[in-house]
Protein backbone atom coordinates (compact mmCIF):
# COMPACT_ATOMS: atom_id res chain seq x y z
CA UNK A 1 0.00 0.00 0.00
CA UNK A 2 1.46 3.70 -0.46
CA UNK A 3 0.75 5.44 2.30
CA UNK A 4 2.47 8.53 3.80
CA UNK A 5 5.56 7.34 4.77
CA UNK A 6 5.25 9.44 7.88
CA UNK A 7 2.33 7.40 8.89
CA UNK A 8 3.89 4.62 11.91
CA UNK A 9 3.39 1.35 10.45
CA UNK A 10 0.83 1.10 13.61
CA UNK A 11 -1.58 3.75 12.06
CA UNK A 12 -1.38 3.12 8.33
CA UNK A 13 -4.80 1.43 8.72
CA UNK A 14 -7.22 1.97 11.42
CA UNK A 15 -8.81 -0.98 11.25
CA UNK A 16 -8.03 -2.59 14.46
CA UNK A 17 -5.25 -0.51 15.88
CA UNK A 18 -6.84 -2.24 19.16
CA UNK A 19 -5.16 -5.51 18.20
CA UNK A 20 -2.16 -4.03 16.12
CA UNK A 21 -0.93 -0.91 18.33
CA UNK A 22 1.13 -1.33 21.88
CA UNK A 23 0.57 -0.14 24.81
CA UNK A 24 3.20 3.32 24.88
CA UNK A 25 1.96 3.96 21.30
CA UNK A 26 -1.36 4.02 22.15
CA UNK A 27 -0.97 6.30 25.40
CA UNK A 28 0.79 8.58 23.18
CA UNK A 29 -1.85 9.11 21.06
CA UNK A 30 -3.92 9.49 23.83
CA UNK A 31 -2.08 12.66 24.64
CA UNK A 32 -1.50 13.78 21.08
CA UNK A 33 -5.68 14.02 20.79
CA UNK A 34 -5.89 15.41 24.07
CA UNK A 35 -2.92 17.89 23.12
CA UNK A 36 -5.13 18.31 20.00
CA UNK A 37 -8.37 19.26 21.56
CA UNK A 38 -7.21 21.37 23.25
CA UNK A 39 -6.25 23.99 20.48
CA UNK A 40 -9.56 23.34 18.55
CA UNK A 41 -10.84 25.07 16.46
CA UNK A 42 -8.01 27.47 15.64
CA UNK A 43 -4.78 24.50 15.58
CA UNK A 44 -7.23 22.57 13.18
CA UNK A 45 -8.05 24.81 10.73
CA UNK A 46 -7.25 23.88 7.22
CA UNK A 47 -4.72 20.96 8.80
CA UNK A 48 -6.92 18.73 6.32
CA UNK A 49 -7.28 21.28 3.60
CA UNK A 50 -8.03 19.24 0.10
CA UNK A 51 -8.38 16.04 1.65
CA UNK A 52 -11.30 14.07 0.09
CA UNK A 53 -12.23 11.18 2.79
CA UNK A 54 -15.06 8.38 1.33
CA UNK A 55 -17.76 6.93 4.25
CA UNK A 56 -19.72 4.06 3.75
CA UNK A 57 -22.19 3.52 6.45
CA UNK A 58 -23.92 0.46 6.22
CA UNK A 59 -25.44 0.90 9.55
CA UNK A 60 -27.15 3.98 10.77
CA UNK A 61 -25.40 6.78 12.75
CA UNK A 62 -25.76 9.92 14.34
CA UNK A 63 -22.96 10.60 16.27
CA UNK A 64 -19.93 8.73 13.72
CA UNK A 65 -21.33 10.29 10.69
CA UNK A 66 -21.62 14.08 12.34
CA UNK A 67 -18.74 14.25 13.91
CA UNK A 68 -16.61 12.91 11.13
CA UNK A 69 -18.00 14.76 8.62
CA UNK A 70 -18.13 17.97 10.79
CA UNK A 71 -14.74 17.36 12.04
CA UNK A 72 -13.25 16.76 8.30
CA UNK A 73 -15.22 20.15 6.70
CA UNK A 74 -13.78 22.33 10.05
CA UNK A 75 -9.92 20.97 9.15
CA UNK A 76 -10.96 22.18 5.57
CA UNK A 77 -11.75 18.49 3.73
CA UNK A 78 -14.02 17.24 1.91
CA UNK A 79 -16.30 14.34 3.48
CA UNK A 80 -18.22 12.32 0.79
CA UNK A 81 -20.76 9.91 2.21
CA UNK A 82 -21.32 6.82 -0.40
CA UNK A 83 -24.83 4.70 0.30
CA UNK A 84 -23.78 1.18 0.36
CA UNK A 85 -27.08 1.07 -1.38
CA UNK A 86 -26.86 3.38 -4.06
CA UNK A 87 -23.57 2.08 -5.54
CA UNK A 88 -22.99 -0.96 -6.42
CA UNK A 89 -22.51 -2.63 -2.65
CA UNK A 90 -19.21 -4.07 -1.71
CA UNK A 91 -18.78 -7.56 -1.45
CA UNK A 92 -16.43 -10.47 -0.97
CA UNK A 93 -15.47 -13.25 -3.09
CA UNK A 94 -18.64 -15.37 -2.76
CA UNK A 95 -21.18 -12.77 -1.41
CA UNK A 96 -21.53 -10.98 -5.52
CA UNK A 97 -24.49 -11.03 -7.03
CA UNK A 98 -24.22 -9.72 -10.66
CA UNK A 99 -24.98 -5.86 -11.07
CA UNK A 100 -25.64 -5.17 -7.94
CA UNK A 101 -22.32 -5.73 -6.10
CA UNK A 102 -18.78 -4.40 -7.09
CA UNK A 103 -15.62 -6.72 -5.21
CA UNK A 104 -14.24 -4.64 -2.45
CA UNK A 105 -11.11 -4.98 -3.91
CA UNK A 106 -12.15 -3.39 -7.19
CA UNK A 107 -14.13 -0.29 -4.91
CA UNK A 108 -11.00 0.28 -2.77
CA UNK A 109 -8.84 0.48 -5.84
CA UNK A 110 -11.23 2.78 -7.28
CA UNK A 111 -11.53 4.76 -4.51
CA UNK A 112 -7.98 5.29 -3.59
CA UNK A 113 -7.61 6.49 -7.07
CA UNK A 114 -9.96 9.47 -6.09
CA UNK A 115 -9.33 10.31 -2.21
CA UNK A 116 -7.47 10.27 0.69
CA UNK A 117 -9.09 8.06 2.67
CA UNK A 118 -11.67 5.38 3.45
CA UNK A 119 -13.71 5.01 6.60
CA UNK A 120 -16.34 2.24 6.88
CA UNK A 121 -19.31 1.08 9.46
CA UNK A 122 -20.53 -1.88 9.19
CA UNK A 123 -21.88 -4.81 11.63
CA UNK A 124 -25.00 -6.91 12.06
CA UNK A 125 -27.32 -7.38 9.45
CA UNK A 126 -25.17 -5.97 6.51
CA UNK A 127 -23.07 -8.92 7.52
CA UNK A 128 -25.89 -11.40 8.09
CA UNK A 129 -24.91 -11.56 11.80
CA UNK A 130 -21.78 -13.55 10.85
CA UNK A 131 -19.51 -12.81 13.24
CA UNK A 132 -15.96 -11.68 12.32
CA UNK A 133 -17.54 -11.36 8.32
CA UNK A 134 -17.90 -7.35 8.43
CA UNK A 135 -14.42 -7.38 10.24
CA UNK A 136 -13.06 -9.40 7.25
CA UNK A 137 -14.68 -7.01 4.84
CA UNK A 138 -12.85 -4.16 6.30
CA UNK A 139 -9.51 -5.89 6.08
CA UNK A 140 -10.15 -6.53 2.69
CA UNK A 141 -10.85 -3.18 1.75
CA UNK A 142 -7.29 -1.87 3.55
CA UNK A 143 -5.46 -5.09 1.63
CA UNK A 144 -6.51 -3.83 -1.48
CA UNK A 145 -6.37 0.45 -0.85
CA UNK A 146 -4.10 2.17 -1.47
CA UNK A 147 -5.15 4.58 0.90
CA UNK A 148 -5.75 5.06 4.94
CA UNK A 149 -9.13 2.91 5.96
CA UNK A 150 -10.36 3.56 9.06
CA UNK A 151 -12.75 1.12 11.30
CA UNK A 152 -16.16 3.45 11.83
CA UNK A 153 -17.38 0.28 13.66
CA UNK A 154 -17.21 -3.54 12.84
CA UNK A 155 -18.51 -6.20 14.97
CA UNK A 156 -15.25 -6.61 16.48
CA UNK A 157 -14.06 -3.32 17.50
CA UNK A 158 -15.04 0.44 17.15
CA UNK A 159 -11.57 2.05 17.87
CA UNK A 160 -12.99 5.38 17.31
CA UNK A 161 -15.81 5.17 19.98
CA UNK A 162 -12.67 3.94 22.41
CA UNK A 163 -10.49 6.49 22.18
CA UNK A 164 -13.24 9.09 22.42
CA UNK A 165 -13.65 7.26 25.99
CA UNK A 166 -10.15 6.90 27.12
CA UNK A 167 -9.91 10.61 26.28
CA UNK A 168 -12.91 11.62 28.21
CA UNK A 169 -11.64 8.94 31.25
CA UNK A 170 -7.75 10.96 31.28
CA UNK A 171 -9.68 14.24 31.54
CA UNK A 172 -12.65 13.40 34.39
CA UNK A 173 -9.60 11.22 36.41
CA UNK A 174 -6.03 12.37 35.18
CA UNK A 175 -4.13 8.99 35.34
CA UNK A 176 -5.81 5.98 34.39
CA UNK A 177 -3.63 3.72 36.47
CA UNK A 178 -5.19 1.39 38.83
CA UNK A 179 -8.42 3.38 38.14
CA UNK A 180 -11.40 1.30 38.64
CA UNK A 181 -13.64 0.53 35.60
CA UNK A 182 -16.74 -1.54 35.55
CA UNK A 183 -17.82 -2.63 31.93
CA UNK A 184 -20.83 -4.17 32.61
CA UNK A 185 -23.93 -5.65 30.13
CA UNK A 186 -27.16 -3.96 30.81
CA UNK A 187 -30.60 -5.19 29.64
CA UNK A 188 -32.21 -4.18 26.17
CA UNK A 189 -35.40 -4.74 24.62
CA UNK A 190 -33.24 -5.70 21.80
CA UNK A 191 -30.49 -7.90 21.04
CA UNK A 192 -29.24 -6.14 17.89
CA UNK A 193 -26.14 -4.40 19.13
CA UNK A 194 -22.92 -5.88 18.62
CA UNK A 195 -19.32 -6.45 20.96
CA UNK A 196 -17.51 -4.20 19.67
CA UNK A 197 -17.40 -0.90 22.04
CA UNK A 198 -16.94 -3.46 25.03
CA UNK A 199 -14.11 -5.04 23.13
CA UNK A 200 -12.39 -1.87 22.58
CA UNK A 201 -12.91 -0.52 25.50
CA UNK A 202 -11.36 -3.20 26.86
CA UNK A 203 -8.31 -3.30 24.97
CA UNK A 204 -8.13 0.44 25.50
CA UNK A 205 -8.21 0.03 29.22
CA UNK A 206 -5.80 -2.59 29.45
CA UNK A 207 -3.76 -0.66 27.51
CA UNK A 208 -3.90 2.43 30.16
CA UNK A 209 -3.22 0.05 33.68
CA UNK A 210 -6.73 0.73 34.24
CA UNK A 211 -8.22 -1.67 37.09
CA UNK A 212 -11.00 -3.29 35.30
CA UNK A 213 -13.87 -5.12 35.89
CA UNK A 214 -16.37 -7.17 33.02
CA UNK A 215 -19.41 -7.92 34.32
CA UNK A 216 -21.98 -10.14 32.28
CA UNK A 217 -24.81 -12.72 32.64
CA UNK A 218 -23.46 -16.48 31.42
CA UNK A 219 -23.77 -16.35 27.78
CA UNK A 220 -22.54 -13.30 26.82
CA UNK A 221 -18.92 -13.42 27.04
CA UNK A 222 -16.77 -11.47 25.00
CA UNK A 223 -14.78 -12.98 22.33
CA UNK A 224 -11.83 -15.34 24.05
CA UNK A 225 -9.31 -13.98 21.82
CA UNK A 226 -9.86 -10.25 22.57
CA UNK A 227 -9.79 -11.13 26.03
CA UNK A 228 -6.29 -12.72 26.09
CA UNK A 229 -4.70 -10.07 23.94
CA UNK A 230 -5.87 -7.99 26.86
CA UNK A 231 -4.22 -9.85 29.18
CA UNK A 232 -1.07 -9.47 27.42
CA UNK A 233 -1.55 -5.45 27.53
CA UNK A 234 -2.44 -5.51 31.28
CA UNK A 235 0.96 -7.56 31.87
CA UNK A 236 2.92 -4.50 30.34
CA UNK A 237 1.11 -1.83 31.83
CA UNK A 238 0.38 -2.97 34.94
CA UNK A 239 -3.19 -3.69 34.96
CA UNK A 240 -5.57 -5.71 36.65
CA UNK A 241 -8.59 -7.60 34.69
CA UNK A 242 -11.39 -9.97 36.57
CA UNK A 243 -14.75 -10.92 34.39
CA UNK A 244 -17.61 -11.48 37.11
CA UNK A 245 -21.19 -12.75 36.58
CA UNK A 246 -22.93 -10.23 39.44
CA UNK A 247 -24.09 -6.99 38.19
CA UNK A 248 -23.70 -5.54 41.30
CA UNK A 249 -20.47 -7.41 42.29
CA UNK A 250 -18.95 -5.57 38.97
CA UNK A 251 -20.17 -2.18 40.29
CA UNK A 252 -19.33 -2.09 43.61
CA UNK A 253 -17.31 0.35 44.32
CA UNK A 254 -16.20 1.24 40.69
CA UNK A 255 -15.17 4.35 39.77
CA UNK A 256 -16.55 4.17 36.27
CA UNK A 257 -19.51 2.70 35.42
CA UNK A 258 -19.80 1.71 31.31
CA UNK A 259 -23.00 -0.07 31.44
CA UNK A 260 -24.43 -1.19 27.64
CA UNK A 261 -26.01 -4.00 26.13
CA UNK A 262 -24.33 -6.21 23.89
CA UNK A 263 -25.31 -9.86 22.05
CA UNK A 264 -24.72 -13.12 22.57
CA UNK A 265 -22.13 -14.49 20.42
CA UNK A 266 -22.43 -18.20 21.40
CA UNK A 267 -26.32 -17.35 19.21
CA UNK A 268 -25.03 -15.97 16.03
CA UNK A 269 -24.88 -18.00 12.80
CA UNK A 270 -21.29 -19.89 12.02
CA UNK A 271 -21.66 -19.24 8.39
CA UNK A 272 -23.11 -16.78 5.69
CA UNK A 273 -26.92 -18.17 5.36
CA UNK A 274 -27.51 -19.74 8.57
CA UNK A 275 -29.95 -17.89 10.71
CA UNK A 276 -29.62 -16.26 14.53
CA UNK A 277 -30.46 -18.38 17.19
CA UNK A 278 -33.17 -15.48 18.00
CA UNK A 279 -35.13 -17.61 20.25
CA UNK A 280 -32.23 -18.34 22.93
CA UNK A 281 -31.02 -15.00 22.41
CA UNK A 282 -34.17 -13.35 23.55
CA UNK A 283 -34.38 -15.83 26.29
CA UNK A 284 -30.70 -15.09 27.49
CA UNK A 285 -32.07 -11.29 27.27
CA UNK A 286 -35.79 -11.47 29.53
CA UNK A 287 -33.49 -13.37 32.12
CA UNK A 288 -31.30 -10.34 33.30
CA UNK A 289 -34.06 -7.79 32.91
CA UNK A 290 -32.81 -6.18 35.89
CA UNK A 291 -29.24 -5.47 34.61
CA UNK A 292 -30.59 -1.78 34.35
CA UNK A 293 -28.33 1.24 36.12
CA UNK A 294 -30.54 3.18 38.49
CA UNK A 295 -29.75 5.62 41.34
CA UNK A 296 -30.14 2.42 43.32
CA UNK A 297 -27.21 0.56 41.55
CA UNK A 298 -24.81 3.50 40.98
CA UNK A 299 -25.10 4.04 45.26
CA UNK A 300 -22.67 0.77 45.20
CA UNK A 301 -20.10 2.39 42.70
CA UNK A 302 -17.37 4.79 44.59
CA UNK A 303 -18.89 8.50 45.70
CA UNK A 304 -17.76 10.21 42.75
CA UNK A 305 -18.19 7.58 40.22
CA UNK A 306 -19.51 8.58 36.89
CA UNK A 307 -21.77 6.87 34.51
CA UNK A 308 -20.73 6.10 30.62
CA UNK A 309 -21.86 4.74 27.37
CA UNK A 310 -21.72 5.26 24.02
CA UNK A 311 -24.78 5.84 22.92
CA UNK A 312 -27.82 5.35 22.30
CA UNK A 313 -29.41 4.20 25.03
CA UNK A 314 -32.59 2.51 25.93
CA UNK A 315 -34.05 4.92 28.64
CA UNK A 316 -35.65 2.63 31.33
CA UNK A 317 -33.56 -0.66 29.90
CA UNK A 318 -30.25 -0.58 29.93
CA UNK A 319 -30.11 3.14 32.33
CA UNK A 320 -32.70 5.09 34.03
CA UNK A 321 -33.62 8.77 33.22
CA UNK A 322 -31.76 9.70 36.34
CA UNK A 323 -28.52 8.50 36.21
CA UNK A 324 -28.43 9.08 32.10
CA UNK A 325 -29.30 12.53 32.76
CA UNK A 326 -27.81 12.93 36.01
CA UNK A 327 -24.73 14.86 37.67
CA UNK A 328 -22.65 11.64 37.25
CA UNK A 329 -23.11 11.20 33.82
CA UNK A 330 -19.87 11.87 31.93
CA UNK A 331 -21.82 10.31 28.50
CA UNK A 332 -22.55 13.83 26.94
CA UNK A 333 -18.97 14.99 27.14
CA UNK A 334 -18.09 11.53 25.81
CA UNK A 335 -20.16 12.12 23.02
CA UNK A 336 -18.43 15.14 22.46
CA UNK A 337 -15.12 14.14 22.69
CA UNK A 338 -15.70 11.48 19.86
CA UNK A 339 -15.49 14.42 17.19
CA UNK A 340 -12.31 15.43 18.36
CA UNK A 341 -10.52 11.54 18.45
CA UNK A 342 -11.80 11.55 14.80
CA UNK A 343 -9.81 14.49 14.62
CA UNK A 344 -6.94 13.13 15.56
CA UNK A 345 -6.93 9.82 13.76
CA UNK A 346 -7.49 12.02 10.92
CA UNK A 347 -4.68 13.77 11.21
CA UNK A 348 -2.59 11.36 12.59
CA UNK A 349 -3.27 9.56 9.09
CA UNK A 350 -3.00 12.43 6.52
CA UNK A 351 -0.85 14.85 8.27
CA UNK A 352 1.04 13.94 10.99
CA UNK A 353 3.47 16.48 11.67
CA UNK A 354 0.15 18.55 12.79
CA UNK A 355 -0.10 16.77 15.80
CA UNK A 356 3.51 17.59 16.99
Amino acid sequence: MTHDAGVTSALRDWVAPDIGMDGPNYRALIREALKFKQGYPDRAREVLLGRAIYFLFFNPSLRTRSSFVTGLSKMGGLPIVLDPDGIYTPALPGDEMPYATERISDVARVLSEFGDAIGIRMYGEPAKWVYGHAHRCIEAFAKWSGIPVINMECDRFHPCQALADVMTLTEKLGSLNARRLCISWAYSGSWHKPVAVPQSLLLAAAKCGMDITVSHPRGFELDAGVASTAGAFAKESGATLRFVNDFREGINGAEVVYAKSWCSLTCLPKHLGSPVNEARMTDLFEQHRDWCVTDEVMALAAPEAGYMHCLPADRGQEVSDGVLDGPRSWVFAQAGNRLHAQNAIMTKLLNPMCLS
